[in-house]
């Protein structure tokens, strides 16, 4: 037996605010992520400037190392939490 027209539309409007909600939740998501990785990768940045603005090497290299831990590490960190958060939000 087919549904009534009115709770067809009902159940279609319903489906359809979920869907936006489930889009915009993957969008700010993807926004976070990138917000992650362009700070990780700006931290980063900034520990190798350190490395310029010296005039120990010794000190200038443990600058350049710190800052390419930190960003690696730090993206890193950042890629593989997007996509635990994803899994546990079910888009992939």
């Amino acid at each position: 037996m087919p549904l009534p027209e009115k709770y067809l539309r009902q159940q279609i409007e319903g489906r359809r605010l979920a869907e936006r909600e489930a889009r915009r939740d993957t969008r700010l998501a993807w926004f976070r992520a990138l917000g992650e990785i362009v700070f990780w990768t700006l931290a980063g940045l900034g520990c190798i400037g350190l490395a310029f603005h010296t005039f120990d090497i010794q000190l200038g290299k443990v600058y350049w190392w710190l800052g390419l831990v930190v960003w690696i590490v730090g993206v890193s960190t950042a890629t593989v939490s997007a996509y635990r958060r994803g899994q546990e939000r079910g888009d992939w």
